[in-house]
């Protein structure tokens, strides 16, 4: 577990990478799960959502590179960072009939890039 500082930082450093892999983007970040809940415990992950425009499909397409940048944070932190990045439109359209998106939409909190 780490402090919500830390979170934070994580978070922030995440969130280079990903303007590194989707630059033209202007992400929507969403902390949600047990850090967003404030009842995070050891073993507690990082769980982030970042909402843009690009298409689901050129997202796929880098689903590697996000999940590397994931793993270098657990090297760095000792954290399991969960990553998703998904279309800003499919997921407002979906928010409401599925329920992992719903549950996001609940208690997930806006953070800053």
């Amino acid at each position: 577990m780490c402090s919500q500082d830390e979170a934070r930082g994580i978070i922030s450093q995440l969130s280079e990478s990903i303007a590194a892999l989707f630059p033209q983007e202007q992400p929507d970040v969403i902390l949600f799960g047990s850090y967003a809940r404030n009842d995070a415990e050891d073993g507690s992950g990082v769980d982030v959502l970042y909402l843009i425009d690009a298409p689901r499909q050129a997202i796929a397409e880098k689903n590697w590179q996000i999940g590397g940048a994931a793993a270098d944070l657990l090297m760095e932190h000792g954290v399991v960072v969960s990553p998703i990045v998904e279309n800003r439109a499919y997921f407002h359209r979906n928010a409401e009939t599925l329920p992992f998106f719903r549950n996001i939409r609940r208690e997930g909190v806006r953070v800053s890039a």
